[in-house]
């Protein structure tokens, strides 16, 4: 059974809504996230964070989109917040670095 086509008026291909976002460097991701870059390169190489690495060698160059690691930054928050108000402390940035 065929359906009907549509009488109503549209566009005839579906408009993209693609948004572009551009990489950035470990020192502009690292000043976003108000860390030093070479702690933001070693949590990188261990799959702490969301990271593009660039290149096949030893030495890659890597890459990161911010809107990311704000989301990386919101879980890992709600996550650690959670985990110490359940011990029954406060927020401590010490901690918060495990």
């Amino acid at each position: 059974m065929r359906t009907p086509m549509s009488t109503q008026p549209g566009p005839a291909t579906p408009a993209l809504t693609t948004h572009f976002e551009p990489y950035v460097s470990v020192e502009k991701a690292a000043e976003y996230l108000d860390i030093a870059p070479k702690t933001l390169l070693q949590k990188a190489r261990k799959g702490e964070v969301p990271a593009y690495p660039w290149g096949n060698g030893m030495r890659k160059i890597w890459r990161f989109k911010i809107s990311q690691l704000d989301e990386w930054m919101k879980e890992n928050y709600t996550r650690i917040a959670a985990r110490l108000l359940l011990k029954g402390k406060g927020f401590n940035e010490k901690e918060a670095d495990e």
